[in-house]
């Protein structure tokens, strides 16, 4: 390959090399806007030729909302520079919808405002994969949970069956439905960690006292043990009570024992809150410990870790970090989440 002469092509039109799709604008006699030129992603994502495109309103691009929308100051908004990120829809030729965010700056010669230059980035296949997820998961949330509950109410009945045997399997259906119930919440927490939602402050006390309060009532024959903070008032984000609680849930759920204990401990190490839970149970395997670390993904496949990926999820949204390692005595294991002090009383948006 003669790397001299792509260089050259590059430098020379950089644009046809972006990811992107361009067009650069300028307005006509009604002061809308037309197309004065574009690159070649975009006359290949739409399906045009170039005579059909240059000359031609952008509007006549756009479906009728996003249409509505660019002519409802839009342009005016671009050329003063005031523009700001928005979402647009293209219609190809062949009558397809292409979805896009696109940023829109002034054009100027000689200081003079011309025209517009627009750079679109195709996000379609992203909101696609969004809306299947969001339709997985009302499915997951409403069918799937409304037939688990049913098969949990029959299980209850049939585990009070006089015939052992009957009983006996009844309970090992109300355990797997149970499991299946609880990962189809942790899914639900999962999708909203990963949203754009508000988290308010608290203070680490109280926050530690309502994870206590929590996992005791949902395992009456557990302990939570928490160590008093040194600086109870430390504010934290609401949303870190989610990652606690589960890792306080995998601690008793585990343990090898009837009354089983798990400590919870918290420092204050200048702008950070370092929070350390150390449980009773065997120790956490390294695929799951893999998730904790990495986000691995592999071990999810059976359900397995997905708590561990909440937790993480939670955390490095809060913009922590988290450390695995093994108890002191070797019975058991102890996570470290590390989390910075959050603005007291604030909304954050994360």
């Amino acid at each position: 390959m003669d790397t001299s002469r792509l260089a050259a092509e590059v430098e020379a039109d950089p644009f046809e090399y972006l990811p992107v799709m361009l067009l650069v604008t300028r307005p006509d006699e009604a002061g809308h806007p037309v197309v004065e030129d574009c690159n070649g992603r975009f006359l290949d994502r739409l399906g045009y030729a170039r005579e059909e495109v240059v000359g031609r309103r952008v509007a006549a691009f756009y479906t009728a909302d996003s249409a509505e929308r660019h002519r409802n100051g839009g342009y005016e908004r671009a050329r003063e520079g005031t523009y700001d990120r928005e979402e647009r829809d293209f219609l190809t030729a062949d009558g397809n919808v292409v979805s896009t965010v696109v940023r829109a700056t002034p054009r100027r010669v000689d200081g003079t405002v011309v025209g517009v230059v627009a750079v679109y980035v195709d996000v379609t296949r992203q909101k696609w994969r969004e809306q299947q997820v969001k339709v997985l998961n009302r499915v997951l949330r409403h069918n799937i949970r409304n037939d688990l509950n049913l098969l949990h109410g029959h299980a209850t009945t049939l585990a009070r069956h006089e015939d052992e045997a009957v009983a006996a399997s009844a309970r090992v259906i109300g355990r797997t439905v149970e499991h299946w119930l609880s990962l189809a919440e942790k899914v639900a927490e999962i999708e909203r960690a990963f949203e754009e939602f508000p988290t308010r402050s608290t203070p680490l006390s109280a926050l530690l006292r309502e994870t206590q309060t929590t996992v005791e009532l949902a395992r009456p024959s557990a302990t939570v043990r928490i160590g008093r903070p040194a600086d109870d008032d430390v504010p934290v984000s609401s949303r870190l009570g989610v990652a606690l609680e589960e890792l306080c849930e995998n601690g008793v759920k585990h343990a090898e024992r009837e009354r089983p204990t798990v400590t919870v401990a918290a420092t204050r190490e200048g702008e950070w809150v370092e929070v350390t839970v150390t449980d009773q149970g065997p120790g956490i395997p390294d695929h799951e410990r893999a998730v904790l670390r990495d986000g691995e993904e592999t071990s999810l496949v059976h359900g397995s870790g997905l708590g561990f990926w909440l937790v993480r999820t939670v955390v490095r949204r809060l913009g922590g970090e988290l450390d695995v390692g093994d108890a002191a005595d070797g019975e058991g294991s102890v996570v470290t989440v590390r989390v910075p002090v959050a603005s007291v009383g604030a909304v954050n948006d994360r």
